[in-house]
């Protein structure tokens, strides 16, 4: 079973490599704790060679000089020696077999017959030929027994010696390859988990740098990592709250708005709603004595006047009603020029506002948003220009360089004062505002700024002080028929 959460993959491999660890602690271990009993068994083979050697150098002295002390060092030390072959039994038999203990034990009693012989031999003092060729047999027969001794401890002590190298070696390579396996393991775990933890961090990233740009999508929680979907769970709890509070937000602004154009609205609708009035009450006084023709004008002057209260009005209302974002292929020009209408009233009658806009120029945007942003835009132009201001706004289509792609831009120009360089920068900056208090929130140009780049565009501020401001947005083109949401 593959564990889910990055906890329990940290879990797991922790466990795994302290497995692994007690496994080559274990194993280092028993290497070591064998080497003690062959360090142990050589010192047993040491002794039994030191006393080997013991009881050939008094043998040669024996022969040489005949001495009795020599006889009896002799003598001792192979006692000494059988001895101690006796009480190591065990472990002499398990390192020499005990077809060669056995050897070893009769070799003891042979050399001890023929060292007796010999010495008996001697004490007789009687010298034959006979004699000294036995003598001379039993000699032979003492060496050759003693150099099986010696070479029998000898082999030992050295086979001892090779079994602790090579034991030693082989703590050596199982230090070694530990290492590197536990640095391999180490290795792959740590990109294992940096990778599931980087590509978790990307998700995260990616889905904070829509939120940033006002993609307030949800991000998609299909993922392995608990820790991550727990995470992702809190960050679109987090995206849901942030869109109600920009959509709060922006209706704020929007409705912070409508108070200030409502009294130039009911100025745009009182043109038509007296045309109306003025054309009802002269066919209503006249109706018998008018001409047919001049009726017909009349009633279609009214029809003409009511569509243009009508659409004023529905303007108004569209504008402040609260919808979700929804793509919508529209006529630049007529977007623009209904902007212009509800904000017509608020502008002093010797304003000029001239619209350089092809007709059949169209983009795909979120219409209430888009226009809310026109209006934010003129507006703030008509509050700086004055009495006898005058606002170009112009568009085109163009290719950007490096994109490749159609975009159209936009230009609202004025010819106000412009704005001081050392507030250039924040100017889009929420709640920064140079207007006076209950004058403006401050939000105007920062929801223009999150507009803009909730359809993919940008927005750059261009000034010239004493000479205007010109805003340039660039809207990427996006087919009508697409129904993604930002």
């Amino acid at each position: 079973m593959v564990p889910k959460g990055i906890r329990q993959k940290i879990t797991l491999g922790f466990y795994f490599l302290l497995l692994c660890i007690v496994s080559m602690a274990g194993l280092t271990y028993g290497i070591v704790h064998e080497v003690g009993n062959k360090i142990e068994s050589l010192e047993i083979i040491d002794d039994f060679l030191n006393m080997t050697l013991e009881v050939r150098r008094f043998e040669k002295n024996y022969f040489l000089y005949g001495k009795d002390e020599d006889y009896q060092d002799n003598t001792a030390f192979l006692k000494e020696l059988g001895g101690h072959l006796l009480q190591n039994s065990i472990l002499v038999t398990s390192l020499v077999g005990k077809e060669r203990y056995d050897d070893l034990w009769r070799s003891i009693h042979d050399y001890q017959g023929n060292i007796k012989r010999l010495h008996d031999m001697n004490k007789t003092g009687l010298k034959s030929p006979l004699l000294a060729k036995d003598r001379q047999q039993i000699e032979n027969n003492i060496r050759t027994i003693g150099k099986n001794f010696t070479d029998i401890a000898e082999q030992t002590s050295k086979d001892e010696r090779k079994e602790i190298k090579r034991l030693l070696g082989t703590t050596g390579y199982i230090l070694f390859f530990s290492v590197v396996l536990f640095i391999s393991l180490g290795v792959i775990f740590a990109t294992l988990l940096a990778r599931d933890i980087l590509r978790s961090l990307k998700i995260l990233e990616e889905h904070t740098k829509r939120i940033s740009r006002g993609d307030f999508m949800l991000a998609p929680i299909d993922v392995k990592d608990e820790e991550t979907k727990s995470l992702l769970q809190a960050f679109n709890r987090m995206t849901r709250e942030l869109r109600m509070h920009q959509r709060q937000l922006v209706q704020s602004e929007k409705l912070a708005s409508l108070g200030t154009l409502l009294s130039g609205v009911a100025h745009e609708l009182n043109n038509p709603l007296s045309n109306v009035s003025s054309s009802a009450q002269i066919l209503a006084e006249d109706f018998d004595d008018l001409d047919e023709n001049f009726k017909k004008n009349m009633i279609i002057q009214i029809l003409e006047q009511s569509d243009r209260a009508r659409d004023i009005v529905r303007t108004l209302l569209e504008f402040s009603r609260i919808t979700e974002f929804s793509w919508q292929e529209l006529s630049l020009k007529t977007l623009v020029e209904k902007t212009i209408t509800l904000i017509r009233g608020q502008a002093p009658s010797n304003v000029e506002i001239n619209l350089d806009i092809p007709a059949e120029l169209k983009i795909t945007v979120d219409k209430q948003r888009m226009q809310q942003v026109f209006l934010n835009l003129i507006k703030n132009s008509i509050d700086v220009i004055g009495e006898n201001g005058m606002i170009w706004i112009s568009c085109r289509e163009i290719i950007r360089k490096g994109k490749g792609r159609r975009e159209v831009e936009i230009m609202i120009e004025d010819n106000g004062p412009g704005i001081p360089a050392e507030i250039r920068e924040k100017i889009f900056d929420p709640f920064f505002t140079t207007k006076d208090v209950g004058h403006g929130s401050g939000l105007g140009l920062y929801i223009v700024h999150d507009i803009v780049e909730m359809h993919g565009g940008s927005i750059r501020v261009e000034t010239r002080p004493g000479q205007g401001t010109t805003f340039i947005i660039w809207l990427p083109d996006r087919p009508a028929e697409t129904g993604e949401k930002p």
